[in-house]
């Protein structure tokens, strides 16, 4: 039996396994990546992401790959029976404060395509298709995993410091690692059904926002991806199975309602039950539960996979400080405390934006309609997804836990770009103009974490964006950590030097 050795294997080669090889690799963490099935699961699943999760992928370098390959997704608009405007969202803002747009929606297997071929460039990380998992075992120093070629019915060892399940809903990691999800009591069954257009939308009457219909009859979901792809979902009612959903005259009856079927192909039709499930344990010592290995929610917000995509940019880079030796092993114990409120969070949002979509009771439906039929139809603007509450964050920040702001700066060679492009990937310390005094203490921490010190001066920030910023949060330094968080913020000449200070401390960092 062969046996191999590496920093991290990733179990699962989704769009989260990806996403978490990419950032490992770029980084330098040794990492192999398991995956049973040979070819990219076709189909879509996933088609929404926001625009944090565009900085995201703009930070292992494919944002520019997907801008051709997605379209922005203009707005949304939640409609009665009777086809009457209950509120809506206007999302054609060109960029937010991550420098990018709101929304985006996607073809899953393109994006699965682009992460695998950027990480075909990378050094450092094994790719091993039709390899399935068989068993892991968490030992003192490391986790055994039981490996079997699908083709040579050969099997193998892989030994790694540390084990990340990103292997789905019926995640094997999570069974095996013995980590229970707790059940947030959420279960509607709907059919969804992907397909294809011949012609463009404008002239089949398909243009236009995502469409929300709150008909207690039928509650429905009308999802304009992107190129000639389009997605219905239609919730079940009460006596109806799945069986008789998935008869392909049934679903040509549903969507006739929408557009001529002539002009649509069906590439999928599938009936779910959508879920609310999080880890009540994200992890043990060694082994960790990303994506929807750790939670699944109601696709409502489109955030299932955004989530599993942030799990990935926050676990990174603790792993790879950890590896290093810059930071203490109980680093890791923050991963869990951060993103599990986070993601119970948005599940409980999700839930509550499904209760107004799927109510099929028609007088709390009435209610409902006269409630919003009463308010002002002015666009309401995308809630923020929430800011992290606990972990590797400064003690009493207003700003710690937040997203951090990246805006277009000017660099030394006189070129403009967004920020993350101009300081590379680790920590940044974006500090004020004349406010850049470092101790000793806080250059060794700076080395140590890999930290970006960038002055922002009137060269700079030639738009004034980033002076603004600190003027409105009455601060002169910002220390944002490399998943985008802000780990806090201080004010005063010695400002640098105190959140390094603060950071190293709670990294215990080893120099």
């Amino acid at each position: 039996m062969n046996q191999q050795t590496y920093d991290v294997a990733i179990i699962g080669y989704g769009p989260v396994g990806a996403l978490l090889a990419n950032l490992l690799a770029r980084d330098g963490v040794q990492t192999i990546v398991l995956e049973r099935d040979r070819e990219i699961y076709r189909l879509p699943r996933a088609v929404h992401f926001d625009h944090e999760i565009m900085r995201i992928f703009q930070s292992v370098g494919i944002a520019s790959r997907l801008v051709d390959d997605t379209a922005p997704l203009e707005g949304c608009e939640f409609l009665n029976a009777d086809h009457k405007l209950l509120f809506c969202f206007d999302l054609s803002q060109e960029t937010t404060h991550q420098g990018w747009r709101q929304d985006y929606m996607f073809h899953q297997p393109g994006l699965e395509a682009v992460l695998r071929a950027a990480l075909a460039e990378r050094d450092g990380v094994t790719v091993k298709l039709e390899h399935e998992v068989t068993e892991l075992r968490e030992l003192d120093d490391h986790v055994a995993i039981a490996v079997q070629d699908k083709v040579s019915g050969e099997t193998s060892t892989v030994c790694s410091r540390y084990a990340v399940g990103c292997d789905g809903a019926n995640s094997f990691v999570r069974k095996r690692a013995g980590l229970k999800l707790d059940d947030l009591e959420f279960d509607e069954p709907w059919l969804v059904v992907d397909a294809t257009i011949d012609r463009p939308r404008r002239e089949l009457g398909l243009s236009g926002p995502m469409i929300q219909f709150c008909d207690p009859g039928r509650p429905v979901t009308f999802v304009p991806v992107c190129g000639p792809h389009i997605r219905w979902e239609f919730m079940l009612r009460p006596g109806e199975n799945k069986e008789d959903m998935l008869r392909p005259e049934r679903v040509e009856q549903l969507i006739a309602k929408w557009v001529d079927p002539r002009h649509v192909q069906v590439i999928r039709t599938a009936v779910y039950d959508f879920h609310a499930l999080v880890a009540s344990q994200w992890n043990t010592r060694r082994i960790f539960l990303a994506g929807d290995s750790a939670h699944q929610m109601p696709p409502f917000l489109g955030q299932g996979m955004c989530s599993g995509i942030r799990d990935a940019a926050n676990l990174a880079w603790k792993l790879g400080l950890v590896l290093r030796g810059v930071a203490a092993e109980s680093v890791l114990a923050t991963y869990q405390l951060e993103r599990d409120p986070h993601v119970r969070s948005i599940v409980e949002f999700a839930i509550a934006t499904g209760r107004i979509i799927c109510t099929q009771d028609t007088a709390v439906a009435a209610a409902r309609d006269a409630d919003f039929l009463s308010r002002p139809k002015t666009p309401q603007e995308v809630a923020s997804m929430p800011p992290l509450t606990n972990g590797l964050l400064q003690a009493g920040s207003k700003l710690a836990g937040q997203l951090g702001l990246q805006a277009r700066v000017r660099t030394s060679d006189g070129m403009t770009g967004l920020l993350d492009d101009a300081v590379g990937p680790g920590f940044a310390l974006l500090v004020n103009a004349g406010a850049v005094m470092l101790g000793r203490r806080a250059e060794e921490i700076t080395r140590a974490i890999r930290a970006h010190l960038v002055p922002i001066d009137e060269e700079c920030d030639a738009a004034g964006t980033y002076r603004k910023w600190f003027a409105r949060h009455a601060c002169d330094a910002v220390l944002v950590r490399p998943d985008h968080i802000i780990f806090g913020a201080a004010a005063g000449d010695d400002a640098p030097s105190k959140l390094l200070e603060e950071l190293g401390a709670r990294l215990n960092v080893s120099l």
